[in-house]
């Protein structure tokens, strides 16, 4: 007997409702302009009130995050978190955990999953955060049963600084601002005037400048993009925190996330008391075509190097089968759940399910949402992370075989001969190991950016 759980992150009542009419057992409340953007309350609760509505006879769970900046009082002019006191973090933090229970509340399910970005963090903070947590909720009356989920990034360093000179990973970047300014002789820098059109948004999402002729130093500080008082319009992007200088105990050599790293990650889980630990990837790397799972791995079928970005960059994953299957391994061998998440797109989820039978959980936004698109009009939304919408035929994709996964192939890759032979051959390893299994039969679709399924 399995009990395997699919996570689908969404922003409002409607993505919940297709979320659950999808398959998934998780609803998790989540803002989508970021890798674990902060929701507020109010949203929680409509999220929640729509699942109790659509509720199915299998059992959902609801889940949220306090974000990925526990460490965060102000930011460094490069982008590190300023912290506190250790006591102030560990306590503001138990404080959210507190706040996002009561907002999920009990009545869809009375074990809620909190999930705690812990990015940027020394091993011992870290460990003290948790631990906060977990004891703030295990001592209330109402919320002694909710779980608590640790959230860290995997990385791969050398991969992140060739893909970051991508000019369409630059205008995601920028448009979710995710700079700060620097100096003029700073080496990396980038001149806002060169990326602000068409990028920059207001809080609605509405785009700031669509002409140059709109942009200066001037007006870059009056929509707030620049602190009053610059000199200049030069920025630089934001880095990725080296697992090195968070954990002492991983070799300072280490560029890419490691079984070393993975290691140090669950234990620090399991030993402040938290009940699961997800592997996921920062929004840096997610707009940089980078995933978590590299399918190119032995005893995978790669899809990912046909997945392309605007520049034709194919996908990457950092985490080979033998990582993931490590991570489980030793999430279970501490006695925590291992959830994976970081892009995941059906063509790898369904692989994973039946490679690695022993997940607890896979997570996703990006792999269960596609272009909003009005009805019986010609209005389409951005093809952007934050503005496309979970659906119900997209979350298919992503859950286990044993409850009505399908797989789902993007439309685009059936124009490539050689995607089609690779795809081919997913689809009869996925058949064989579906039997092997004693699993439903397999049903694939390409389906096209706004959600749409063609059987094949």
């Amino acid at each position: 007997m399995r009990n395997r759980k699919t996570l689908v992150s969404v922003f409002n009542a409607q993505e919940a409702r297709e979320a659950v009419l999808g398959g998934a057992r998780i609803i998790d409340s989540e803002d989508p302009r970021s890798a674990l953007g902060n929701i507020k309350p109010f949203n929680i609760m409509q999220v929640s009130d729509a699942v109790l509505n659509y509720k199915r006879n299998e059992e959902v769970q609801l889940s949220t995050n306090i974000g990925e900046d526990q460490l965060l009082y102000k930011r460094s002019e490069t982008g590190q978190a300023i912290e506190k006191s250790a006591y102030e973090i560990a306590g503001k933090s138990a404080q959210a955990a507190l706040g996002v229970a009561i907002s999920m509340g009990t009545r869809v399910h009375p074990c809620n999953l909190v999930k705690v970005g812990l990015d940027g963090m020394d091993v011992q903070t870290l460990g003290d955060v948790l631990s906060e947590v977990v004891i703030s909720l295990n001592r209330t009356e109402q919320f002694s049963h909710s779980q608590v989920m640790s959230v860290l990034f995997v990385q791969d360093l050398a991969l992140w600084d060739e893909r970051k000179q991508a000019r369409s990973t630059i205008e995601v970047l920028i448009g979710l601002r995710e700079f700060y300014p620097c100096s003029e002789l700073d080496d990396k820098k980038l001149d806002l005037l060169d990326y602000a059109v068409n990028n920059l948004r207001d809080r609605e999402g509405n785009i700031l400048f669509t002409d140059s002729s709109q942009v200066s130093l001037g007006s870059l500080m009056k929509m707030g993009i620049l602190p009053g008082g610059a000199n200049h319009t030069f920025v630089r992007l934001n880095e990725l925190f080296p697992h090195y200088k968070y954990f002492n105990q991983v070799n300072p050599a280490t560029r890419k996330t490691s079984k070393e790293v993975i290691k140090a990650m669950i234990d620090v889980t399991a030993d402040a008391g938290a009940d699961a630990i997800m592997l996921d990837t920062s929004i840096l790397t997610k707009v940089s075509n980078i995933c978590l799972v590299d399918t190119s791995s032995a005893g995978m079928i790669d899809i990912n190097q046909y997945d392309l970005s605007i520049d034709g960059i194919p996908t990457r994953g950092i985490l080979s089968l033998d990582d993931i299957t490590y991570f489980v391994d030793y999430c279970h061998f501490r006695g925590i759940e291992a959830n994976l998440a970081g892009s995941i797109q059906s063509f790898q989820a369904q692989q994973l399910w039946l490679l690695v039978p022993g997940i607890d959980q896979v997570s996703t936004r990006g792999g269960a949402s596609a272009v909003a698109k009005e009805p019986n009009t010609s209005i389409v939304g951005s093809d952007t992370r934050q503005f496309r919408v979970i659906t119900r035929d997209m979350v298919r994709g992503i859950v286990p075989p044993e409850q009505g996964g399908v797989l789902n192939i993007p439309a685009k890759l059936k124009n490539n001969s050689k995607s089609l032979k690779d795809i081919a051959r997913l689809k009869e390893m996925l058949i064989l190991e579906r039997e092997k299994q004693d699993m439903p039969a397999l049903k694939s679709y390409f389906i096209d950016s706004y959600g749409v399924q063609t059987e094949f």
